[in-house]
């Protein structure tokens, strides 16, 4: 069995003491007043024990010593880098690998046991192997969710480890066997638990999930977990595919067909359904769920939402990629986006056979700017991948973006036309942050977007932004998305997934009608698309507003009355409402479908920390 643990030797005259005693004296009089100082011998002193030779029972001993202060660092580290905007900056972001080599070093520890153990290199009782384990699993599952916080890989050799463990603790029947771990949720648990846990982690797509969200979901994993079963041989269901880990291998589980599981030997499919099954009844059905705000360690509706589609389907990509290279001008946030467009803005001329009051943004996309189907009949892999949201193709409640598809998008001349924008961005305020954006790839759904700077962005998974984008006739329309994944890379920087909502958007105002005094919110309004028969919809401000509200809607210099519909779409950052006008003659919308250094170089940080 092969682990990736550093070499041990015979500890020097003068090397750090590894006798269970005197690592005790030695915590016991290391002072906390001064935590960089604290972290740094802690640190050092435990790479030095994992490197050193020693019996079983003194390694276990230690490591269970240090677990306690390890857990005071962790806690303090967090503040440096959780809920900050990114890419990090470089003090942040060495903070962080500093917490990824801790949590490394204490993994460590314990795997030299399970090393030892599986070789036959030290006689190791099993309830030692027990601990080993699931300690092992305990601090590998948690640099899986650091990664994600911060939105980056998780270390090469991470999965590998993770397999192996329980691999072997299958192979000796221990799995099952019940844990006490004071850190663990549960207080008690299973080496097979905490393996479905950190699959079912991994299958959630946490790059696509906000920081909040990622650590409350990876809690409540810890009870969900054994709602789930493992096997050797996935069940058959309707869709042939099934969410399955290969345990000799350094790779994630993943969603795999039965034709690539041909083949393929050493594999533990986890059956979801059951999980499934039980978070459903916890869906607030009645829409309200935009208003709540999830306290504590309950998880949003809209989490559970996406959760539910992640762990019941298997997503395909559906577009095709069109590789492109150059800066694009952005917009991030409701505010920011309302704000750039007024600023653009041109007055609009009124038509003369329209009545006062009509609802005029109610009109949609126009079917001439339908496309060849064709097009998209043969579509390899792609970056985007279709949304929870996303129904059937056939189906005429697709939302809003396949009409990117279906209209104008990825038409062998469209591409080209993007491509001779890399440098056609118009005149741009240099002090503009929102400048530094280039675009790297595009797809009938959406874009992919490089941050070009060392200093923060405002990107956030959930949040919504538009990209302006030049037409054919050269000139410019600004196209509306919301931000699906985010995912930091030391050589590439901040990448961005962005799925496109609507080709284009409108500004307005909104107040509700009892609360005459109140002051406007500012919103967006996204017009109705013909082809796929999308209702026009409204972007307001998130847990603002409800369905029943009514509105009076500031548009174009006219005053509308207007009754807010179903939701669509509700992140942390805004809902989409369907809505329709109050005592129009059209039919309700409601009633429509739906700079870089080592960052490993810690020696900078210990005084700030």
């Amino acid at each position: 069995m092969k682990l990736n643990i550093p070499e041990q030797n015979e500890p020097a005259r003068d090397d750090f003491p590894n006798h269970p005693r005197k690592v005790k004296k030695w915590l016991a009089d290391l002072q906390r007043v001064n935590m960089g100082e604290f972290t740094r011998q802690v640190y050092n002193n435990l790479m030095k024990l994992n490197r050193q030779s020693m019996a079983v029972k003194h390694r276990l001993e230690d490591m269970e010593m240090l677990r306690e202060p390890a857990r005071h660092i962790f806690n303090h580290l967090h503040k440096h880098f959780i809920n900050r905007t990114l890419p990090l900056p470089e003090k942040s972001l060495k903070i962080v690998n500093l917490n990824m080599a801790i949590l490394s070093e204490m993994a460590i520890g314990y795997k030299i046991i399970i090393f030892e153990a599986a070789n036959d290199l030290s006689k190791v009782d099993n309830k030692t192997f027990m601990i080993a384990c699931e300690r092992a699993l305990h601090y590998l599952s948690e640099i899986l969710l650091r990664s994600s916080q911060v939105y980056t890989v998780p270390p090469k050799g991470i999965w590998w480890d993770i397999h192996h463990i329980y691999a072997y603790a299958e192979h000796k029947n221990l799995h099952t066997k019940k844990v006490k771990d004071p850190e663990a949720i549960t207080q008690t648990t299973t080496v097979e638990n905490y393996y479905k846990h950190i699959l079912l982690f991994s299958l959630s797509r946490p790059n696509a999930l906000r920081q909040s969200d990622t650590e409350r979901v990876n809690k409540n994993l810890a009870e969900w977990a054994s709602k789930t079963s493992l096997s050797t041989k996935p069940t058959n269901n309707k869709l042939n595919r099934y969410f399955c880990s290969r345990i000799n291998s350094d790779l994630p589980p993943n969603c795999i067909s039965e034709e690539d599981l041909k083949g393929i030997n050493n594999i533990r499919a986890i059956d979801t359904d059951k999980l499934v099954k039980s978070l459903k009844p916890l869906i607030n059905e009645d829409e309200s769920f935009s208003s709540a705000i999830a306290i504590g360690d309950q998880v949003s509706q809209e989490t559970l939402r996406t959760l539910i589609t992640s762990w019941s389907l298997c997503a395909k990509r559906r577009f095709s990629r069109a590789a492109r290279e150059g800066k694009i001008k952005v917009a991030i946030g409701l505010s920011a986006i309302y704000k750039t467009l007024n600023e653009e803005a041109e007055p609009p001329t009124r038509a003369k056979d329209k009545k006062p009051g009509h609802m005029f943004s109610l009109e949609s996309i126009s079917d001439t700017h339908r496309a060849d189907k064709d097009i998209f009949a043969q579509q390899d892999p792609s970056f985007f991948i279709t949304h929870p949201n996303m129904q059937a193709e056939q189906d005429s409640s697709a939302g809003a973006w396949d009409m990117v598809a279906k209209g104008r998008a990825l038409t062998e001349t469209y591409a080209q036309e993007l491509q001779t924008q890399n440098d056609e961005i118009g005149e741009l305020n240099k002090d503009n942050p929102d400048i530094h954006w280039r675009v790297t790839n595009v797809s009938a759904g959406g874009y992919c977007l490089q941050w070009d700077s060392d200093n923060p962005s405002k990107a956030q998974v959930g949040e919504i932004i538009a990209i302006r984008e030049k037409e054919p006739d050269h000139t410019y329309q600004w196209r509306v998305g919301v931000i699906r994944w985010m995912q930091y890379t030391y050589k590439q920087g901040l990448e961005i997934g962005v799925q496109v909502l609507s080709p284009k958007l409108v500004t307005c105002t909104v107040r509700r009608l009892k609360r005459k005094n109140e002051e406007p919110f500012e919103c967006l309004m996204l017009p109705g698309i013909k082809p796929i028969q999308q209702p026009s919809t409204l972007l307001l401000p998130a847990h603002a507003f409800k369905k029943g509200d009514v509105l009076s809607i500031f548009v174009y210099e006219r005053d509308i009355e207007i009754k807010l519909g179903s939701i669509r779409e509700h992140t942390g950052s805004f809902t989409q409402f369907q809505f329709s006008q109050i005592n129009d003659s059209k039919e309700p919308e409601d009633n429509k479908p739906k700079k870089k250094t080592n960052p490993d170089n810690f020696d900078s940080i210990w005084s700030s920390i």
